[in-house]
């Protein structure tokens, strides 16, 4: 294997001669230092690569602490390069990791995933459709999917299929798609339509595993059962009766089950769950959902999208992920139980968890998401967000949706150098009950909120928030921590928010932040001040009660 890498990499300076503009990088890493440095020098520089290293059994922690950093996001295998033609697959090493990186950005290469290089080269082939196709949970892969009686049956066709512009993917209402999407993008006169056909609930679309058969568990100890299902990734949230048990609690270790009832845990290396339980847990639960550790829409690079009138759950990543779109419509869509899995592990040893309902991570251009209802989220309903050098995001307005029982029901944050936010529009939404949902109770971190307004330093010009209403939260109703608030226009907003927290302000500096990841501020049930009033640029402001919203219009000006 060395031999064949060293091979690769004499090949490296001759590949680079041709300048090329299109790649993938392939990582060579041996050690977890090498590992780490790698993934910190290219995610500053938000450069995608590869790392074909998965977890083995007899793995260091140190070394599995390493591949965390990177597993589900690069790691995936180039299985057959020969689908790339034209796009050159470079190695390199630690040692020859700056110089490639400078070159990358120099001479302004587009590297991307092996995955996302299929998106591209399939989507440059396509031509306008026009065409409705429909997917139905009795249908048939190998039909050709253009009419109900001859609908398609799975997720995986529909991911596969090369769609034209303007066409319509329409899934049967009533009916259970288990997977995820990969949404094909569209053209500006003729975008894709995903949406529903028939009568009866929205169609669902889930990426967990059904464990409700008593056969899917193994008795391995004292109140302690084992579950294996054939998942690509983590196993992040275990749903009960569809949550009207709630969810099992997870632990990233399964020294920390101590034989607690509902407890459990994913072991990697043995791609399995343990939980713990009185008696067979099937025999305690007519359904028990694992949620996987997926989008349940997938849309990276995407644009000219419309989803409407679907029902997204159980994803154990985010409802909606991705970064870098445009001119997408989210419509009437149902989001519950959203998050649960391992985003990172962080230098106190907390699993940093997912996810939200509808994430625009990095760039996002005219983007419209409008009477939705999001419920039961790990971290935020609704987000726009990044902190990567130079991104815009441009247009979003979020409109007459519904939100309750997440820990935030919207959180805004942008960092990194020449990052710009403009006309973003927040009306007409109704906020309730934050923190009282499955993820508050299991977080190291509760700190529920409606507007979740991280550190923000982006340049910012028209952010309006209006005509909203907002209710009552476990912690406080605003969470605002630069002093960027100038720049919001928030007014005719109803607030029914009780005698509880109003607003809790951190008065923190718009530029040259030390401490920029915002949920390593809460180390522990209580905020930690010593980090947080580390940089004050204003004092920090508790509002509370009727009194508080009187105070909210004199001091931050937001009615």
């Amino acid at each position: 294997m060395k031999k064949l890498i060293a091979i690769l990499l004499a090949f490296v300076p001759a590949l680079l001669l041709a300048a090329p503009t299109r790649c993938i990088i392939r990582l060579n890493a041996d050690t977890p230092d090498q590992i780490v440095a790698a993934v910190k020098a290219f995610d500053k520089e938000n450069i995608q690569f590869v790392l074909e290293r998965q977890v083995a059994k007899d793995d260091s922690p140190e070394m599995k602490s390493a591949l965390a950093m990177v597993i589900w996001k690069n790691d995936e295998l180039i299985a057959d390069p020969a689908s790339y033609p034209d796009v050159p697959i470079v190695d390199t090493d630690v040692d020859g990791m700056d110089a490639l990186i400078a070159r990358v950005k120099d001479e302004e290469w587009i590297v991307k995933t092996a995955s996302v290089w299929k998106k591209v080269l399939r989507e440059e082939a396509r031509t306008y459709g026009g065409h409705t196709y429909y997917v139905a949970a009795d249908g048939d892969d190998a039909a050709d999917g253009l009419s109900p009686e001859t609908a398609w049956k799975s997720l995986a066709q529909v991911n596969d299929a090369v769609l034209g512009f303007g066409d319509s993917v329409l899934f049967k209402r009533g009916d259970v798609f288990r997977g995820h999407l990969e949404p094909q993008s569209g053209s500006p006169e003729h975008p894709i339509y995903y949406g529903a056909y028939g009568e009866g609930v929205k169609p669902i679309l889930e990426p967990s595993w059904d464990a409700s058969s008593e056969a899917d568990w193994v008795k391995v100890g004292r109140r302690l059962w084992k579950c294996e299902k054939p998942s690509r990734d983590e196993l992040g949230n275990v749903i009960l009766n569809h949550g009207k048990k709630g969810c099992a609690r997870k632990v990233d270790s399964p020294d920390q089950l101590k034989g607690r009832d509902l407890y459990f845990c994913w072991v990697r290396d043995e791609g399995a769950l343990y939980m713990v339980s009185r008696r067979n847990p099937a025999k305690r639960f007519k359904s028990i959902e694992m949620a996987e550790k997926q989008h349940v829409i997938m849309e990276t690079d995407c644009h000219d999208l419309i989803y409407e009138n679907l029902w997204l759950r159980y994803g154990a990543a985010h409802g909606i992920g991705g970064e870098r779109v445009k001119r997408i419509t989210a419509r009437g869509l149902d989001i519950s139980y959203i998050g649960g899995s391992t985003l990172y592990i962080d230098d106190t040893g907390h699993g940093v968890r997912y996810g939200n309902g509808i994430e625009f991570w990095s760039a996002a251009e005219d983007v419209l998401v409008e009477n939705c209802r999001i419920w039961e989220v790990w971290d935020a309903a609704m987000t726009s967000q990044s902190n990567i050098d130079g991104v815009l995001q441009k247009n979003i307005t979020w409109r007459g949706n519904e939100v309750w029982n997440s820990e935030y029901s919207f959180e805004y944050w942008q960092q990194g150098d020449g990052a710009r936010t403009e006309n973003v529009l927040v009306e007409n939404n109704v906020f309730r009950d934050a923190g009282k949902g499955w993820g508050h109770r299991q977080r190291w971190n509760p700190n529920a909120a409606h507007l979740m307004l991280y550190d923000t330093t982006a340049e910012t010009v028209n952010y309006e928030i209006r005509g909203n209403v907002f209710g009552k939260s476990k912690n406080t109703v605003i969470r605002l921590f630069t002093s960027w608030y100038p720049l919001l226009n928030m007014h005719d907003n109803t607030w029914k928010v009780g005698c509880g927290n109003l607003i809790r302000f951190h008065g923190r500096p718009t530029s040259d932040l030390i401490y920029k990841y915002p949920d390593r501020l809460d180390r522990t049930r209580n905020d930690s001040q010593i980090e947080i009033e580390s940089q004050l640029a204003e004092k920090p402001v508790v509002l509370k009660g009727k009194k508080g919203l009187k105070q909210l219009k004199e001091i931050f000006n937001f009615d």
